[in-house]
């Protein structure tokens, strides 16, 4: 800490990026009391946290958890914490209760959005992402009553960042690294089986790693250690996942295969305004969720990307960390619209992308100053004639 606080201690974006992460930790739950019910939340959410708690309160004698509608094939960790808190400690507004705990999620996915930007840009890029993201009305807005959505891209985002200083560590990675990498990944399995696809972002950010410090003499020893390190984490994170989920707990290999064939193609569909029209969302046009996002983001956030992507071949030093960064934002909306894939609710089905491409951004921006800053820098150095 002393080492920290001597290093930026006359930094004022450092000071900047804590003072906005505290005050964000206050205003989300505040703003939070004021948000409704959604309809999952009332009809859904809710009752199958209740449903859960008394699976184990039971010790699994109740499993109305295994029948009440398809919510057996989600791990829906935040309901069952809230429900066991609410019970445990007697109180009476539950939705308020529920939204402040969102709201939390919400400021976890900013917290390490900002993290993420400050690791590879510096803490301008962290600040400049904290506030791209805090005034983002979508996030914003699911930060105070989305239980499933919020918290999933909360936990993506978290593992996200300690995947990047895994690699950043590698050989020598930190203990509190590994444990915070698998509690995450842990977590957003627990909220929902897609989080396993954070497996595969890990596999090939690890390939990819390899083959951009390829070092003849050292690959072998290079390989298994990571092979070894990625095996620890996956399998600790996978079964730590499943300790609240009662379906994947009766069955932890089948049942969570059956739960991610299940969730990655919806059988039901529902109506969507699109365009102007009532639409069923099993046959939405291929640009639904890329058109939506563009129309609902702010456009600075629109701007961002644009520089992101012109500027980010000249700091050759952050190559690896860009693809990670481009990977997690554009793969998820380019999956949805490849396989056209039956999504509900606008683009709530990709939040989990947004603070990546936040990210994106908020680095975008931080290139320009950079760049600007250069050239008048050169620009100054010219002799007068």
């Amino acid at each position: 800490m002393k080492q920290f606080l001597k290093e930026n201690k006359k930094n004022p974006w450092c000071w900047a990026f804590f003072a906005l992460v505290v005050l964000s930790l206050f205003a989300l739950p505040i703003l939070s009391k004021k948000a409704g019910n959604s309809g999952d939340e009332d009809g859904f959410q809710i009752p199958h946290g209740k449903n859960v708690v008394n699976y184990f309160k039971t010790n699994g004698v109740d499993t109305t958890c295994m029948t009440f509608s398809n919510l057996k094939y989600y791990g829906s960790s935040p309901d069952i914490v809230m429900e066991y808190w609410n019970q445990t400690n007697k109180i009476e507004n539950i939705s308020n209760s529920r939204h402040i705990f969102i709201s939390l999620y919400g400021w976890i996915a900013l917290l390490f959005a900002g993290l993420i930007a400050c690791l590879i840009g510096g803490w301008r890029a962290g600040v400049i992402t904290l506030l791209l993201l805090f005034f983002s009305p979508r996030f914003l807005g699911h930060s105070f009553n989305n239980p499933k959505d919020i918290p999933f891209a909360a936990c993506v985002v978290a593992a996200i960042y300690f995947m990047i200083l895994f690699f950043k560590q590698f050989p020598k990675i930190k203990i509190y690294t590994l444990i915070f990498l698998t509690l995450f990944i842990a977590l957003a399995i627990s909220v929902r089986v897609g989080g396993v696809l954070l497996y595969a972002y890990f596999g090939l950010f690890g390939l990819v790693f390899l083959i951009l410090n390829y070092k003849q003499n050292k690959l072998k020893s290079q390989i298994i250690r990571l092979f070894l390190w990625g095996l620890g984490v996956a399998v600790v994170s996978y079964f730590l996942g499943l300790l609240l989920w009662p379906y994947a707990l009766q069955s932890p290999i089948k049942h969570p295969l059956e739960a991610f064939s299940e969730m990655s193609a919806f059988s039901i569909g529902i109506r969507q305004l699109f365009e102007g029209s009532l639409q069923w969302s099993d046959i939405l046009p291929w640009y639904y969720t890329p058109k939506l996002i563009l129309m609902t983001i702010p456009v600075a956030v629109i701007v961002g990307l644009i520089l992101f992507i012109t500027l980010l071949w000249k700091d050759k030093n952050n190559y690896f960390n860009y693809f990670i960064i481009f990977f997690s934002f554009f793969f998820p909306i380019f999956w949805i619209v490849f396989t056209g894939a039956n999504v509900y609710g606008g683009w709530r089905h990709t939040l989990f992308a947004y603070p990546p491409m936040v990210v994106a951004a908020g680095l975008g921006f931080n290139l320009a100053i950079e760049w600007i800053t250069q050239k008048i820098m050169k620009k100054d150095d010219i002799p007068q004639k």
